[in-house]
């Protein structure tokens, strides 16, 4: 193989990688301070075992439901995004609309809390780790 062509396979592979968001064993190169933050509060509310059940991620659903209705809409959402200084407003904005899958303006346990349990849950395992958790928020985020 000439030296151009394993040049332009090599960057090309490269590229692959950096859009890709992934470098150093699957961690993203741009990290997000916000979801480790929320990750690792979820983690203190139950068993520190660097996953995310569906029963932590309904803590953190409660923790987002300042009224405690059994719903979390947006200005609950902004609410509680602001008073844990968990980052800037418009990502808490965007979040919240990707949360709402069923685009009733809430954020309700089922069907949304369950739908994005399993998006997070990338590789389909029943719990959350904090890379997965990381990565999906970053492409929710951005």
């Amino acid at each position: 193989m000439d030296q151009n062509l394993l040049g332009l396979f090599f960057g090309t592979v490269l590229a692959v990688i950096v859009v890709s968001g992934q470098f150093h064993l699957g961690r993203p190169i741009v990290d997000s301070p916000e979801a480790h933050a929320i990750f690792a509060a979820a983690e203190r509310n139950r068993t520190p075992d660097g996953f995310l059940t569906k029963v932590e991620l309904d803590d953190i659903f409660q923790t987002f439901d300042h009224n405690m209705d059994g719903i979390v809409d947006e200005q609950e959402f902004i609410y509680i995004w602001r008073s844990r200084h968990l980052g800037d407003i418009s990502h808490a904005i965007t979040l919240f609309h990707h949360a709402d899958t069923d685009r009733d303006d809430v954020i309700s346990k089922v069907p949304d809390l369950t739908r994005v349990f399993y998006y997070f849950d990338r590789d389909q395992d029943g719990k959350v780790s904090e890379e997965e958790f990381v990565l999906v928020w970053m492409s929710l985020s951005m």
